[in-house]
């Protein structure tokens, strides 16, 4: 390559270079932010700041029965208008610089948050329209009534809102396009039967003062197939062994006992083993209603085996015969006439 080509190569790249460096400074300058007072709200003074929330539910991972919590995976989207950014259409800033609603979550909660540092921005729309998008994971409390588990159908609410601003500085409002449930949630026994967003003040008796509230509900009925199939099932073939007393003949009376002993015992034992997939709660449940009623059966049955022992040691064989024949029916009927008011009430 000639001296003289090559001088014009070096040319041609410096100048590409200066277009680009004045590109930055005008972008730059462009995106300068105008003096301001990051800890007042856009018209402090005036009226309140309006505020849109949406909340997309991008996953439900697990509901906790025990410790009253849900795992979400959570995408949040906050607009407000600041007349201070005016002008400023296309640029970002860093959400440290600029005024963000001072708005938290009301749910006990451990979130993480997926934009951090450098990503963690503000954008900038026409008429200082200011927009702030954000990934939460992590367990949201739920405090969820357990009363007809595994029956059950609840309502888990996400509740954000301000500490320290009335309603009067800060007015919460929805932004329905940007809040839905996925399609697909990663869920298991849970049937999600619907999701509303709203917003509204209320008053909020651990801060005993009214404030501009977001709720996001979700609600969801149960699946109860795995309780049915793997505790009252089996359980029900376990109270149906202990009927089996009923077809030996009265003068079996050690077999009888032993027979009705065993149901008694496989039934304590079903329990202990079963006790890790239900909550535990210091209130009864569903569940334990029935359990307890089955366990009350088994008993009921040894104790007729016991009566109508000793009425054979008495020498009234056909009377305890007869007993038998009405223990056939009058049990098992005793049975399933207290799961079904169980489960109706």
């Amino acid at each position: 390559m000639s001296g003289r080509a090559l001088k014009s190569a070096v040319g041609i790249i410096l100048s590409v270079w200066a277009n680009l460096a004045g590109m930055g400074a005008a972008g730059a300058s462009e995106c300068t932010l105008p003096p301001m007072h990051i800890a007042e709200r856009p018209g402090f003074g005036g009226p309140p700041t309006e505020v849109a929330i949406g909340l997309i539910v991008g996953d439900l991972l697990n509901v906790d029965d025990v410790n009253q919590q849900m795992t979400a995976d959570l995408f949040a989207t906050l607009e407000w208008s600041d007349p201070r950014l005016d002008g400023l259409d296309g640029c970002s800033f860093q959400r440290a610089r600029v005024w963000t609603p001072p708005i938290t979550l009301f749910n006990s909660a451990v979130l993480s948050t997926e934009r951090t540092q450098a990503r963690d921005q503000v954008s900038v729309g026409p008429d200082g329209r200011v927009r702030y998008s954000q990934r939460y994971r992590g367990e949201i409390s739920t405090y969820h009534a357990l009363h007809r588990f595994p029956f059950d159908r609840q309502s888990f609410s996400i509740l954000v809102g301000s500490l320290g601003e009335g309603p009067s500085e800060l007015l919460l409002r929805t932004l329905p396009e940007k809040s839905a449930l996925a399609q697909r949630l990663n869920i298991e026994g849970w049937r999600i039967t619907g999701y509303q967003v709203d917003a509204q003040v209320a008053f909020v008796p651990t801060l005993d003062a009214d404030r501009s509230v977001f709720a996001a509900t979700i609600s969801a009925e149960r699946m109860p197939g795995f309780y049915m199939f793997r505790i009252l099932l089996p359980l029900l073939f376990i109270v149906a062994m202990s009927w089996a007393v009923f077809w030996v003949p009265p003068n079996r009376y050690e077999f009888r006992i032993g027979l009705g002993a065993t149901s008694m015992l496989t039934v304590v034992a079903f329990q202990l083993a079963m006790s890790n997939y239900l909550p535990r709660l210091g209130y009864l449940t569903k569940m334990d209603g029935l359990i307890i009623w089955a366990t009350a059966t088994v008993f009921l049955t040894i104790a007729s085996t016991i009566f109508t022992g000793r009425m054979i040691i008495k020498r009234a064989g056909e009377k305890a015969d007869r007993l038998d024949r009405a223990f056939r029916i009058a049990i098992p009927i005793l049975f399933f006439a207290g799961w079904a008011i169980l489960l109706l009430v």
